[in-house]
C-alpha cells in the first residue's frame, strides 16, 4: 500500500471521470518496485475547472500529471510550453512540472507505433479525440500513410480493406467498429480492466492478423514514457505490466 507523507511527490490524473482508469495501479507500482516515496493519485476534473486544476497542481508541488478524456486537446492552452511531439500532435497526456512552469508533452503516439511496423505502410485510423491526433502523427512522423475516419463521418462504418495496420482510438470495446482482415497489424486503444479481449481484439485473433497491440500494452507504455519523464530514471516495465494485468511477482 502506498503511504502519502510530507515527504511523497505526487503526480496524478486529470480527467472526467477517472475513477475506471488502471493509471493509479500502473504508477504505483512502479513507485513501490523502485522504493520511491512517490504516489499517483486520481484527480477527477470536469472541464470547467481544468485551468484551475493544471496551475493547483503546479502551486501544489506537483511533479505532473497524466491527461485523460476529455482534456487532451483542451489543457494545451493552459500549458506555458508544449515539446515538439505535443505541439506536432495538437493533443497533450503528459505534463511535467518544473520550477512552477507546465510542459505539455505527448506519449500516446510512441506507445502505438514502438509496438508495430508502420515504415511505408498504409494505416486507417478510427477516432479524433486528442488520443486518435496523437497516433496519426506519429504514424505519420514514421512514415506511415494516413487516412482517418471519426464515428461522425459520413460512411460511417468505414472498409478497412487496402490498409495494412487498422488502429482503433475511439472507446469502442463490445462490438468491433471496423472489421479487420488476414494480414493486418490492429491496434486498439480500448481496453477492459478485466484484461479480457475487447470484440476488436478477439476478431484480429479470429482472423490471424500478422500483430495485435491491445489497449493495456499501448496504456502500459505511454505510461512507462511519462513515469520516465517525471522519475528521470528507467520504469520497472514488467512490474508495471504485471499490475496492469492483475499479476503478482516475488521482490
Amino acid at each position: 500500500m502506498i503511504e502519502i507523507a510530507g515527504t511523497t511527490t505526487l503526480v496524478g490524473l486529470l480527467g472526467w471521470p477517472t475513477a475506471h482508469s488502471l493509471s493509479p495501479r500502473l504508477h504505483n507500482a512502479g513507485f513501490a518496485r523502485l522504493g520511491l516515496d512517490w504516489a499517483y493519485v486520481p484527480l477527477p476534473t470536469p472541464p470547467e475547472a481544468l485551468d484551475d486544476a493544471v496551475r493547483g497542481i503546479a502551486a501544489a508541488g506537483f511533479a505532473g500529471a497524466n491527461v485523460t478524456i476529455p482534456h487532451k486537446q483542451a489543457v494545451i492552452e493552459h500549458c506555458d510550453d508544449l515539446d515538439e511531439v505535443a505541439e506536432r500532435a495538437g493533443s497533450v497526456n503528459t505534463l511535467v512540472v518544473a520550477d512552477g512552469r507546465v510542459l505539455g508533452s505527448s506519449t500516446d503516439g510512441a506507445a502505438v507505433t514502438d509496438q508495430i511496423e508502420a515504415h511505408g505502410r498504409s494505416a486507417l485510423v478510427l477516432g479524433t479525440g486528442g488520443a486518435a491526433r496523437a497516433v496519426v502523427d506519429a504514424l505519420r512522423h514514421v512514415g506511415a500513410d494516413v487516412v482517418v475516419k471519426g464515428r461522425r463521418d459520413a460512411g460511417w462504418p468505414p472498409s478497412s480493406d487496402g490498409f495494412d495496420v487498422l488502429v482503433n482510438a475511439t472507446p469502442v470495446r463490445d462490438d468491433v467498429p471496423v472489421s479487420p482482415h488476414p494480414g493486418q497489424q490492429v491496434v486498439d486503444l480500448a481496453y477492459n480492466a478485466d484484461g479480457s479481449e475487447t470484440a476488436l481484439v478477439a476478431a484480429a485473433h479470429a482472423v490471424g492478423c500478422d500483430i495485435v497491440v491491445d489497449g493495456l500494452d499501448v496504456l502500459l507504455f505511454q505510461g512507462v514514457a511519462s513515469f520516465e519523464r517525471w522519475t528521470g530514471i528507467p520504469a520497472p516495465i514488467q512490474t508495471m505490466r504485471d499490475a496492469l494485468r492483475g499479476l503478482e511477482r516475488p521482490a
